[in-house]
Parts: structure tokens; sequence; C-alpha cells
């Protein structure tokens, strides 16, 4: 029977290791204080460096801004050998900056998965649950009164995309067409027009842009960057061995799918 062997030492350096004896598996996570030079000066920056190490897949991520947007005690709950698997892989999609779209049967395990990768790479998350009755202005913005004042506020696909948090689209099986040209620009270009008149822009456009015209031009015009730290993760059913809306092609080739199976056994 595998056994895990999990650790936790915070003192200025935070580690992890979680061990599966039954085919060598290992994850490490491994954050530590990152310190900038400034002019003679030493500066220490709160935002750490994570090492993230499964198998033989390796990556370095920045510690989050917002811990308290950070999943915790997922990795508990998934922490057996399939699960390694499906972590890998995710690890590896994340390296080459894609989407995911995990597919598989009813059931918690996919959000698990999703939560327990961002837990491992210490991510803050964006959650939003699609339905039949989501709109424009749940992904977008909501027109709000605030002080007597009408405003618009971000919601969590365009607050993912500004801050560099990452997006979870629970149930994309039961996005209605209205709210699919919305997610398929989102996923192909990483622009979205608000609005409050301002339009995100992906990072390597933005930073183009910004050389040929400077920041002056760019707020005059109302862009927005979209930080390079944001992605999204897509959960799932089968259509139509399940109810639900089947994809688009356009829409389903912006994602690698994972088949999530039911685990064959239950580690203790």
């Amino acid at each position: 029977m595998s056994m895990i062997l999990a650790n936790v030492w915070k003192y200025r350096v935070g580690y992890r290791q979680f061990f599966i004896h039954n085919k060598q598996t290992q994850i490490q996570a491994m954050s530590s204080d990152r310190k900038r030079t400034g002019e003679g000066t030493n500066l220490n920056d709160d935002e750490g460096i994570l090492k993230i190490t499964i198998g033989d897949v390796k990556k370095l991520t920045k510690a989050s801004k917002t811990p308290e947007l950070v999943p915790i005690e997922y990795l508990n709950m998934t922490c057996n050998q399939e699960a390694m698997s499906h972590l890998r892989w995710m690890l590896q999609k994340d390296i080459l900056g894609q989407d995911m779209f995990l597919i598989g049967k009813p059931g918690p395990l996919r959000r698990r998965l999703a939560l327990a990768y961002l837990e491992l790479t210490n991510k803050s998350v964006e959650f939003v649950s699609l339905s039949q009755d989501t709109t424009e202005a749940d992904l977008k913005q909501r027109r709000e009164i605030i002080g007597g004042t009408a405003k618009y506020i971000n919601q969590s696909a365009v607050k993912a995309a500004i801050e560099g948090h990452v997006l979870i689209l629970d149930g994309i099986e039961k996005a209605e067409r209205n709210v699919l040209p919305i997610l398929n620009n989102l996923l192909e270009n990483r622009e979205i027009h608000l609005e409050d008149g301002r339009f995100l822009v992906a990072p390597k456009t933005y930073d183009k842009l910004l050389q040929e015209h400077g920041l002056e031009h760019m707020m005059k015009w109302n862009l927005v960057r979209v930080s390079e730290d944001f992605f999204v993760i897509a959960l799932g059913l089968p259509v139509p061995t399940y109810n639900g809306i089947p994809l688009d092609p356009p829409l389903r080739s912006r994602f690698q799918a994972r088949h999530i199976m039911t685990p064959s056994y239950t580690v203790r």
C-alpha cells in the first residue's frame, strides 16, 4: 500500500514534500525570500519564489500577492498516485501557458484537482459557476450603486485577467450562446471590451503598444494590460453522455483537455 509522508516547515523558508513510495513520485514546493538589489542597498521583498517539482517537470513561480485567495487543505485530499499524474500534466500545461479543460463524470474530483494544483503552486483563484442564467455581466462588469453613484464593478473573469489570478469555469457545458463569444475572445486573444469603456489587451500586445506610443496614449485609449500569469481551468462533463450543450469547435480548440477518471482505489 502506498504511504504518504507530509512535512511542513515554516520559518523564513517554507517547505512541503509529498512522497509516494509506490512509483517514487515526488512533489516538492519550496518558497524562499527573494532579494532585490538597489543602488547600494539590499531590500527584502515579501514576494517569494516558489520552486515546484513533480517527477521530472520543474517550474519556478511567484508567491501569490493575495494569499487569502489561495486554496488550502486540498492537497491532502487528492494526494494519491493517480492525482500525481494529473498534477504533473497540469504543471506541464502551466509551463506552456495553455488553458486547461478537466472533463469527467459528475463529482467533486475535477474541482478538487484544480484547487489542489493552485494550492501547490500558490496561485490565487477566481471561481465562476456557469449555468443557463449566466450573462455577460456575470463575467465582465456589473453596474452597482455606491454612495449614490452608479459604478461598474469588475467580476471574477475581469479581476482574474487584470490581477493575474487563475479563473476556474465550473460547468462549461452549461454556457449559453450569449456568453460563448466573451469566453472565446478571452481564451484566444486575451481581450475583453468592458462596459466602462476600457479594453483588456493581451500582455505582449500591450507591451508592444506601450513601447511605440507611451503610457499617456495607453491611458487615453483606455487600454488595460492582462497579466501574463492569468490562465483558465474549465471543468465540464462529457456531452451528450450527460445533459448539456456541446462545446463549439472554436471554443473547444482553445483548451488542452484531460479526462479525469474515478480513482480505482482510495489511499488512506
